[in-house]
């Protein structure tokens, strides 16, 4: 079993044992205030009408399945039923009813409200946990008109989104697989602190393994879990600032420097993984050795805080990109540079970055002409007397033209000559294809946000046109350059190798202005590519490798790392890559099974993506899009009154959609042949209920050509009475059983109706008995048009 899955597994074990005490936790804000001003107002005017007797069914459901699929997880029933048991008006309820409503409502209607329960009321449901579908009542509530009204808006707030955030989980469930661990990690996205605390309970219920949010852990025993945020590495500059170092080995007490350790175990682990310990943060490994030794049965790290080559954190704007090894930079002393180059030829106007090369004496071309006097260009002919004494007035002219205006300094940061490419601000900054662009975490950690200095470079092609088909001269590569003008020699025959030429005669000052756009363009996606991929392993994963090999001299075991950032199928494959190799090397084989958790703004279709490039991912850390339901924020429930006095009441609407199914009715679940669920049946309740392996007429509500016959294998009645007589009438199942329940329920329907694209929806029909029934009614409630 891995560290995450034995953790989690004792965080469970050990929230069972509590689960005595906090299953009678009631949210305070939850109380019968927590209304519609309307809901009180019709109650008044039914008091006043001498309808307090009457009795009312109402039903709650919804009309369509949210996130274009063909389920949803009924979920909030326990808050219902706590609702229901704590419903009473108190004095401070009543004082402030008396200044809230309207003026002149009588004190005897201010005493009828203080005296009423949920006592008389009748709560039906479907199990919580269970899957549902459109037009199926969630729950049926029957009892005196007022109090049943005066239920509605809550009861409505306490399943709407509850039912809506199981689902959503579900969905992310099924996406993962059931291999992956789940954690939600959306308490700073959430709609304020109740919601914060719903979406936890909830998303636990629909499949998740666990939550950042505290308080939800005790309230709801779900398996609290978290690692650090960026800030905790950022806090730390150098190795000098740790204060404790040392360690206790796990079984027999010895102490150690865990710094020490680290740094060697650093050190043999560079040429493991082909990179340099000078490339890695020294603020990072000091953060890193700090973490484990606070917490060396739990080192879980952020390996993705700091940029390699400017040792800079990600997402951080930089003015110059200017390493010198690898910049396409002239040394001043280069014979191979360019000349007399105007400083318009050398923008880009694509504007988006402008790169500037630095002046080159005409002394030598970089080998584009012949060695031979004969054929060299125009450009580079010996001249004639005339012309070389107007050469050199124009040399003095432009010296003294270069005095008045002196070049721009190059960045202090930058130990070599003028940098190859300078940014001219952040808004000018081209736009990277998704996978490249990098975001910053906000400073606590649990998942990133869009920073606002995020910088991002473009992916369009580059096209240069040849001018003639000549080959260079031979000799060209003899030719004596700077290790710059090599590597730029070394970008033009790559170029060459697929298809691009360039001309034999000064094809550098022709095409001056395509070469500075492609040097610019290589540069910024070689800066991109290096500190989206390469920092990981030349950095964070470095140095969190010799932490946890310094640990596991100390008899502990690493859980694994956290990556917020970057291209999370090709780090998590680089990632696991590099455990393996260390557990070949060192003989540790649980070192290859380190966990994997990526946080960045993930969604359904993040995760389905991630599945198509075959991730190394262990667990997903998921906040935004699962707490906001970003694809669909609201469920849409509604609660309309079926039956008052025993008639029944239908709600009609040029909409179809929106007419209600009248009367008081019972559902069943029909299961087919291969024991998936094939279609729910809602029925009048004086009917009888269909039998196993009987024939069953099935309609569609609406449409009187859609029906059919159904021999159901299986028949289940899906209401149960949850509230009646002033009391809970089931023994209500725990967190953990309600979570149990959503997955059995979910493997009921068939892989059909639950994919995620272009699922097959699932049937709900009504018997004949209804279907005439309902049609009867709405012909008799339907007004009779008159033409003229």
């Amino acid at each position: 079993m891995s560290s995450l899955n034995r953790e989690l597994s004792e965080d469970s074990a050990f929230a069972a044992g509590r689960n005595s005490w906090n299953r009678h936790y009631h949210n305070s804000v939850v109380q019968p205030l927590l209304t519609d001003l309307y809901q009180i107002t019709m109650a008044y005017a039914y008091w006043k009408s001498g309808k307090i007797d009457d009795h009312a069914v109402f039903d709650l459901f919804f009309r369509t399945n949210p996130f274009q699929g063909e389920f949803t997880i009924f979920a909030g029933l326990e808050e219902c039923l706590k609702f229901l048991d704590s419903f009473h008006y108190s004095e401070t309820d009543i004082e402030y009813l008396k200044h809230a409503l309207p003026q002149g409502i009588e004190d005897e209607f201010f005493e009828y409200l203080s005296q009423l329960t949920a006592k008389d009321v009748t709560l039906y449901a479907i199990e919580e946990g269970s899957v549902a579908f459109p037009r199926v009542p969630l729950i049926k509530v029957a009892g005196p008109l007022i109090i049943v009204q005066l239920l509605e808006t809550t009861l409505l707030t306490l399943v709407n989104y509850a039912s809506l955030m199981a689902t959503n989980a579900a969905r992310y469930r099924m996406v993962a697989g059931k291999h992956i661990h789940l954690l939600e990690f959306g308490l700073r996205r959430a709609q304020g602190p109740d919601g914060g605390l719903s979406a936890s309970k909830y998303s636990y219920i629909g499949g998740f393994d666990g939550t950042s949010n505290v308080l939800a852990g005790k309230l709801f025993n779900i398996p609290v879990k978290g690692t650090h945020a960026h800030a905790y590495i950022t806090s730390f500059t150098g190795i000098d600032e740790l204060k404790t170092r040392v360690l206790q080995h796990k079984e027999d007490g010895t102490t150690r420097d865990l710094l020490e350790l680290a740094m060697e175990h650093r050190a043999a682990l560079a040429s493991v993984l082909d990179v340099s310990t000078d490339e890695s943060s020294e603020g990072e490994l000091a953060a890193m050795v700090s973490f484990a030794i606070a917490f060396p049965d739990g080192f879980m790290a952020l390996v993705d805080t700091y940029d390699v080559k400017s040792d800079k954190l990600l997402g951080e704007p930089t003015e110059e990109l200017c390493d010198p090894t690898d910049s396409v930079v002239c040394d001043l002393s280069c014979l191979g540079r360019l000349h007399d180059q105007a400083e318009e030829e050398l923008m880009h106007t694509s504007n988006t970055i402008t790169n500037t090369l630095p002046e080159i004496p005409e002394e030598e071309c970089n080998g584009c002409c012949a060695e031979d006097e004969e054929n060299r260009c125009a450009q580079h002919a010996e001249p004639e007397a005339g012309e070389e004494e107007e050469e050199v007035q124009e040399e003095e002219n432009a010296d003294e033209k270069s005095n008045e205006q002196p070049e721009q300094e190059p960045d202090e940061s930058c130990h070599d000559p003028p940098p190859s490419i300078t940014v001219e601000d952040e808004e000018s900054t081209p736009v990277v294809d998704p996978e490249l662009t990098m975001k910053e975490s906000d400073e606590n950690g649990n998942e990133d946000i869009e920073d606002q200095n995020e910088r991002k470079a473009t992916d369009e092609g580059i096209e240069l046109e040849a001018q003639n088909d000549t080959e260079a001269p031979e000799g060209e590569d003899e030719i004596t350059r700077c290790s710059n003008c090599e590597a730029l020699n070394t970008m033009i025959h790559h170029l060459k190798t697929v298809g691009k030429s360039f001309s034999r005669t000064c094809w550098l000052e022709r095409h001056l202005a395509e070469i500075s756009r492609i040097v610019s363009h290589i540069e910024v996606l070689s800066y991109y590519d290096l500190t989206s991929h390469h920092h990981l392993s030349r950095s964070g994963l470095l140095n969190f490798c010799a932490v946890a090999l310094a640990l596991n001299d100390q008899g502990y075991r690493a859980i694994g790392i956290r990556i917020d950032s970057g291209d999370l199928a090709y780090l998590s494959c680089l990632a696991r890559e590099t455990f393996e190799r260390i557990a070949e090397r060192f003989k540790l084989p649980w070192f290859s099974k380190l966990t994997i958790v990526a946080s960045n703004d993930i969604n359904e279709d993040t995760i389905l993506s991630l599945n198509e490039q075959g991730h190394k991912i262990d667990c997903f850390g998921i906040g935004t899009h699962l707490v906001t339901c970003q694809r669909q924020p609201a469920l849409g429930c509604v609660y309309k009154m079926v039956e008052i006095n025993n008639q029944p009441r239908i709600k009609l609407s040029q909409d179809v959609g929106k007419v209600t199914m009248p009367g008081s009715k019972n559902v069943f679940r029909l299961y087919g042949a291969d024991g998936h669920a094939l279609i729910d049946l809602l029925q009048r309740v004086d009917e009888n209920p269909p039998e196993v392996g009987q024939k069953v007429l099935c309609r569609h509500p609406f449409q009187e050509s859609k029906r059919a016959y159904v021999i159901p294998t299986q028949v289940e009645p899906l209401y149960r009475v949850y509230w009646t007589e002033g009391r809970v009438a089931q023994v209500l199942p725990s967190l953990e059983e309600v979570r149990e329940r959503v997955q059995a329920s979910l493997r009921t329907l068939r892989q059909d109706h639950k994919r995620t694209l272009n699922p097959t929806p699932y049937k709900v029909a009504v018997s004949d008995n209804l279907y005439n029934f309902i049609h009867e009614l709405w012909l008799q409630n339907a007004p009779i048009g008159e033409l003229s």
